[in-house]
């Protein structure tokens, strides 16, 4: 008996020692595979940085300040200081112009960082193609510091060191008609790149951190301008510049920063309403994992909401269909009743729907010439029984309603069903539906889609019956 359980010991033990060298084969390949990828990455990395110093040695001079004393200036020697005059004749000699430069301050030397330098922002300008009369587009931004040698003599020009260049392209046709598209003001663009031919730094008082820089252009036809453009960003920590957002709208009005939700950076407002509908994106500043520039411009985006609650989600819903005055309420009183769920992406989407509320509130209050715009702003802000209240104030304004809900382009529609969708039982938003059905189609659509809706009673189809019959006189004969 003992010789057996000796033997089962001897064996156990033997077991054991053969499973843990398996363990121990099993995490060494496991480390090697982890060191060949580290290795892999490392090398791929330090072979693109050495491929970076051979070609554009300016773009990695931020490594500089990872040395005490700084790299030594042959490293940058591909592209020595230069005079202004050298520089103006090196891009007059590609074909192109320099424009006006523009100084951006001081910053700590590119070269050697234990000394200060003055930044100069440079555009190049191309002529337009076919239209010499016309505005000379911006086609790349250079970057170059005032540098001065330690053996520059009194009297001797400062020399320029390029340390960052950016090429430019202005959006596509199509991108920047965009809202004139939407509002069937005009046909679909191309998809050729219009020219930039403005830049200005945003004058803002508080900024983020860098230079934040706005290029423009303008588009105009038959009747219709879109002024268009980009907005570039340079980060002085790193010598860089970067394109952080294209825009475009149909107002005149270029994007500006402004303090909308609160917190201690501003956002970045890009006013795109079209006639009484408004339409605004805002967009705040994001960290993001990017050494030469580690911010972003993120739009705040009504998609997804913020917060998990049905009551939330219907707010949104109804903000997404342009009833920002109703999500707004809904809103306010969700946060009050739930402050423990409230967070800074529920208040950025709030903010941005007050944003638009205030805009369709004070159009709703404005007194209009016209009735139909005043009930179209009515509608537009939700106000259905005083849209209703200007319809049967008099004849003429039940005659003028049809030809306002003919021209609907699903808009009001869009609204009438967000509106039914989160609270069926509301009368006065069927009889909205049912005259635009009237107005686009005929009575006995409207009727049919009238009793279709649910929590719809006999005293309700009667009244709204009766609405349909005021506008009749201005329907189209069967």
């Amino acid at each position: 008996m003992l010789r057996k359980a000796t033997g089962d010991g001897r064996q156990a033990r033997g077991a054991w020692r053969g499973k843990s060298r398996r363990m121990r084969s099993r995490v060494e390949i496991i480390g090697a595979i982890a060191a060949l990828l580290l290795a892999a990455g490392g090398a791929a990395g330090i072979a693109w940085l050495g491929i970076q110093l051979i070609v554009n040695p300016q773009a990695v001079g931020w490594i500089n300040r990872w040395f005490p004393n700084g790299m030594p200036t042959p490293v940058t020697g591909v592209r020595p200081a230069q005079t202004l005059q050298q520089v103006e004749a090196e891009i007059r000699q590609a074909g192109w112009v320099p424009g006006k430069a523009v100084l951006l301050g001081k910053n700590r030397n590119f070269l050697d960082s234990r000394f200060t330098a003055s930044d100069l922002l440079l555009p190049v300008l191309e002529e337009q193609p076919n239209a010499s009369n016309r505005p000379k587009q911006i086609v790349e931004l250079r970057l170059y510091q005032q540098v001065r040698f330690p053996h520059h003599q009194a009297g001797q020009e400062t020399r320029l060191q390029l340390v960052d260049q950016l090429a430019i392209a202005g959006p596509e046709e199509s991108f920047a008609i965009a809202p004139l598209v939407e509002a069937r003001s005009v046909h679909a663009g191309t998809s050729r790149s219009l020219p930039l031919t403005e830049m200005n730094r945003f004058a803002a008082k508080s900024l983020p951190s860098g230079t934040w820089l706005n290029l423009s252009g303008q588009w105009s036809q038959g009747g219709n301008t879109v002024i268009y453009g980009k907005v570039v960003h340079y980060n002085p920590s790193r010598f860089h510049l970067s394109v952080m957002l294209d825009w475009s709208t149909t107002n005149g009005k270029g994007p500006y920063w402004q303090q909308i939700t609160g917190g201690k950076t501003p956002e970045l407002v890009l006013n795109q309403t079209i006639g009484m509908e408004p339409r605004f994106k805002i967009y705040q500043v994001q960290p993001r994992k990017f050494l030469l520039n580690p911010i972003r411009l993120e739009p705040i985006s009504l998609a997804e909401p913020a917060i998990n609650h049905p009551t939330y989600s219907k707010a949104l819903l109804l903000a997404r269909n342009g009833l920002w005055s109703i999500s707004w309420q809904w809103l306010q009183s969700f946060k009050r009743r739930n402050r423990e769920m409230w967070s800074a992406a529920a208040q950025a989407q709030t903010d941005l729907i007050h944003w638009h509320a205030r805009a369709t509130q004070i159009q709703a209050e404005k007194s209009w010439a016209s009735p139909n715009q005043q009930i179209l702003a009515h509608l537009v802000d939700g106000r259905w029984l005083r849209a209703l209240q200007v319809f049967k104030a008099s004849p003429e304004n039940s005659l003028e309603t049809a030809d306002l809900l003919r021209a609907d382009s699903g808009r009001l529609l869009n609204r009438l069903e967000a509106a039914l969708q989160v609270n069926p039982a509301q009368p006065e938003v069927k009889a909205w539906g049912a005259l635009l059905m009237a107005a686009q189609k005929e009575r006995q659509a409207a009727i049919a889609w009238l009793k279709k809706q649910p929590k719809t009673t006999a005293s309700d189809l009667a009244q709204i019956h009766s609405l349909i019959q005021r506008m009749d006189a201005a329907l189209p004969p069967p």
